[in-house]
């Protein structure tokens, strides 16, 4: 089990790392190529129309997960595909219905200006291509064909990007005038992959015994809690966004949410772990393994804040020379800003692998009790502070936000499992990433430096983290190597 968990998380961590890469490519093609607002706009869409993917899907992605990561004939697999589909499918043609009669208020929301519900059509695409994407993704995932899945986003990622090399091409342009086409394109590949699922799902079924289906009731039930809790997780994620676009407008939201882009480069570990974590996870919950399943959630933990702290910590550093070097002058935030969202990021992710358990454990109303905390938390932040300090009170809120969800969330565990949260080896990975950051921290106090400058100090900050692991007693480089 451990070098098959292994194995999948390498395959599913080298998609991930490409489509962060093609994503790092795209930010200076797109910040140059078109105005702030535009790409303000341009972030937006994609903010709101990640927000309705869980409500759209009815939660199902954990459900299917949760319910088909253990052995399941094709003919079971295939009616649940049928029916969760049919109402994921009914819900998309009523948001579709309830988006196209209410553009104009539905702009004013996201945008900040009634001016773009143009918009709100290529939204409702991209809406239906992540969330068929999605789909097909946990079906795959509960199959086991990490492969499949990988082979899936890295497509995606390819498309995406060579699609907006084509369209916008090295001359400024509007959105308007290439939007709707690559909306178009992101949906027609999103259905070539779910042609693809549907014939792995019939071609090939697990091996071992087959076990007793749910009742589509009982799936539904489950997956309904999961909805709300959807909800307000992504509202915790992506409010600040909604009352910063009131208050700045556009062009303030650029500069924010490319800030947010630079720093949620960490975050490819945790959907990397968490994505191969979960259903071994839930094969050890089913077989009565507990105390393994909570051996593993405390490594992947450590593993998690041992790769995203260094990364935070060097772009709370190094972050503000970064962006503007990335993309235009007209991109700069403060290091607060890039400190505070590296604070966030990590105690996101942290939060999301401890989800797990309580998941698992059937206590989803303290799960959605603790989401709903948080966003009422991030929220208030957010319209107390954003109002005073813009980008940088908005980052407050979300560090704060998710740091009550990690504390809260740690104490909750405690009633689940015989679990300590491992405070010694976190403040073990602290202090090494600062001490490893140090060849990056000293040339920025003598010279104003360049991107070669900044990738160099990178790298020896790296070298530097990985060889103080490497050479301490608890090594998790190490024990992740399986050494």
């Amino acid at each position: 089990m451990a070098s098959t968990l292994r194995v999948d998380t390498a395959i599913y961590g080298v998609a991930m790392m490409i489509d962060r890469l093609l994503g790092f490519f795209l930010l200076p093609l797109l910040t140059r190529a078109i105005l702030p607002a535009d790409y303000g706009a341009w972030t937006q869409t994609a903010v709101a129309a990640g927000l309705l993917v869980p409500l759209t899907l009815f939660g199902s992605s954990t459900a299917i997960v949760r319910y088909f990561s253990t052995a399941a004939s094709a003919r079971v697999r295939m009616r649940f595909f049928a029916q969760i589909g049919a109402v994921a499918l009914m819900l998309l043609v009523l948001f579709a219905t309830l988006g196209s009669s209410f553009a104009r208020p539905l702009a004013a929301f996201v945008y900040g200006e009634s001016g773009r519900d143009n918009l709100i059509s290529v939204l409702l695409v991209l809406l239906a291509a992540d969330a068929t994407t999605e789909f097909s993704v946990a079906w795959l995932r509960a199959a086991g064909r990490i492969g499949a899945v990988a082979a899936a986003l890295v497509s995606r990622s390819l498309v995406r990007y060579g699609v907006v090399l084509v369209l916008v091409g090295s001359l400024p342009t509007a959105l308007m005038n290439w939007f709707g086409y690559y909306a178009a394109v992101q949906f027609a590949l999103a259905l070539v992959v779910l042609a693809a699922t549907f014939w792995a799902l019939r071609r090939s079924p697990l091996s071992s015994e087959p076990v007793q289906p749910p009742r589509f009731r009982e799936l539904l039930a489950f997956s309904a809690p999961l909805v709300v809790l959807s909800l307000f997780a992504s509202l915790n994620s992506v409010s600040d966004r909604f009352i910063l676009v009131q208050l700045l407008g556009l062009d303030g939201v650029a500069v924010y949410a490319a800030a947010v882009s630079l720093c949620t480069i960490p975050a490819v570990f945790y959907s990397v772990l968490g994505f191969t974590l979960f259903p071994v996870l839930a094969r050890h919950w089913q077989a009565g393994r507990i105390e393994e399943a909570a051996r593993l959630m405390t490594l992947t933990l450590r593993v998690f804040l041992f790769l995203c702290v260094p990364v935070a910590v060097l772009l709370a550093i190094g972050g503000h020379w970064v962006l503007p070097l990335l993309t235009t002058g007209a991109y700069s935030a403060s290091p607060m800003v890039f400190t505070l969202l590296g604070v966030s990021v990590s105690a996101a992710g942290s939060y999301q692998i401890l989800l797990y358990a309580l998941l698992l454990d059937g206590r989803s109303r303290q799960v959605l009790g603790l989401a709903v905390l948080a966003t009422a938390i991030n929220l208030a932040l957010n319209l107390w502070l954003a109002t005073r300090w813009g980008v940088v009170g908005a980052a407050f809120a979300a560090a704060a936000s998710n740091l009550v969800m990690v504390g809260v969330s740690a104490r909750l565990i405690r009633r689940v499992l015989y679990w300590n949260f491992p405070w010694s080896g976190i403040w073990a990975i602290a202090c090494r990433a600062c001490v490893a950051a140090l060849p990056l921290a000293v040339p920025l106090i003598w010279v104003v430096p360049s991107l070669p400058l900044l990738l160099v100090a990178f790298a020896l900050s790296g070298g530097a983290y990985l060889a103080l692991d490497w050479h301490s007693s608890d090594s998790i480089t190490r024990k992740t190597l399986g050494q």
